[in-house]
């Protein structure tokens, strides 16, 4: 019986595909000769190591993954012609960014405690300022990430729900949302959680909560509706992302257990972001994952907590190293990535801070990794791992891109 092959570049595989046939020897590779299911992601990340393109057997694989690998080919295709091609350098988009977040930062710190004491005077503001966002990220990805790694100071609530509309706006953005669509997702994501200024702090902070607590917590979502729906300021749909962003694919969200076609598409797009956020950046920072770690995390609610197809597209546009992650190479050399690489995400741009012996460079070096393919030594350079902020005393906002060597 002849099989039916489709050959796949590594950065769009998924869990339960049947790998057939490697774009190189199999006695090159740790690999099974004779083909085999992907089971997890570790799996995935060392075919990456490995390869470009494999082949997939369709009639071995999973049922469960089909949709997902037509949703995939779809996503290359699209890929060849953005709709939102990078219009502006990094370090330009940096500079005028600054502004740009700084005002967000205020604007929305100012929202959050006037709203606590009922008054709105900001809300226009920030929506302004998070349409101006919205903006940045159209001219270039990555230069609103690195802002918030860098500025990454302001209390929880705040830098959560900033960076969490940020990952939203660079995920619509690889989505192909319009402007229109790109702002009203920005906002929504923004003051999703602002229910949670009716809850005392004290809870908000606990590690561990009981049946009870965490019936109060849930009950924010209600309090964020209460809220923004009496201003008149958000429309129905702005408010279906706050009513839906905890609810799951699954049904084992709440408030509702909606699942699958009965949440709406922006509220799946906010519970990933949400959820991405709230692992890599969490309230107590010793319970923080790597990138990889939570990438992996998330390969697991594939089809669960979340659909297939926009956890690997929402991978597709963060990276697995997403801007501002520090990173150790191959070579024991660490840095931080400044920018992605649509074309090849396992190759991003880095800044070099430490040496092999991890010691602090005098002048951090800016490395561009799809260019520098070996190290000193000859041997391949690649990225052998992700760290979390803080190891070898390193944390993003120490760094700016113009402390770069030339």
């Amino acid at each position: 019986m002849s099989l039916e092959m489709r050959k796949l570049p590594v950065e769009r595989l998924a869990l339960g595909m049947f790998v057939s046939k490697l774009d190189r020897s199999w006695i090159e590779t740790p690999f099974p000769l004779q083909g085999f299911y992907i089971r997890n992601h570790e799996e995935i990340l060392a075919l990456r190591k490995y390869c470009r393109e494999v082949y997939i057997d369709v009639r071995r694989s999973d049922r469960g993954v089909m949709d997902p690998l037509a949703a995939n080919e779809a996503a290359a295709k699209r890929s060849k012609l953005p709709l939102y091609p990078t219009l502006v350098a990094m370090p330009e988009e940096v500079r005028s960014g600054e502004i740009v977040f700084d005002d967000l930062q205020r604007t929305v710190a100012e929202l959050f405690t006037e709203m606590r004491h009922g008054r709105i005077d900001h809300l226009q503001a920030a929506s302004g300022v998070a349409s101006q966002m919205v903006d940045s990220v159209i001219r270039n990805p990555d230069a609103m990430v690195w802002l918030a790694r860098m500025r990454d100071r302001d209390g929880y609530s705040y830098a959560h729900a900033i960076r969490s509309s940020l990952w939203a706006i660079v995920f619509g953005r690889h989505l192909g949302l319009s402007k229109i669509a790109l702002d009203s997702l920005a906002l929504s994501v923004l003051l999703m959680d602002v229910g949670k200024i009716r809850l005392p702090a004290s809870l908000l902070q606990k590690p561990r909560l009981e049946a009870a607590e965490r019936s109060l917590i849930e009950a924010h979502v209600q309090h964020s509706l209460d809220i923004l729906g009496s201003l008149g300021f958000m429309n129905a749909d702005m408010l279906k992302v706050v009513a839906q962003h905890h609810e799951r694919f699954d049904g084992s969200g709440y408030p509702h257990a909606l699942a699958g076609p009965a949440i709406c598409p922006m509220a799946k797009i906010a519970g990933i972001v949400d959820t991405y956020d709230a692992m890599t950046s969490p309230r107590q920072h010793s319970l923080a994952l790597t990138s990889v770690e939570v990438v992996s995390r998330l390969y697991e609610l594939r089809n669960k907590a979340f659909q297939a197809r926009l956890v690997d597209e929402f991978i597709q546009a963060i990276g697995v190293y997403p801007t501002g992650t520090l990173v150790r190479l191959s070579s024991g050399e660490v840095g931080i990535i400044t920018e992605q690489n649509p074309s090849r995400r396992l190759r991003p741009n880095l800044l070099l801070l430490l040496d092999a012996e991890k010691n602090r460079l005098s002048k951090p070096r800016l490395l561009r990794l799809d260019q520098c393919t070996h190290d000193i030594a000859g041997e391949p350079l690649k990225i052998a791992s992700s760290l979390l902020p803080g190891s070898y005393g390193l944390y993003a906002e120490q760094w700016q891109l113009d402390m770069a060597a030339a």
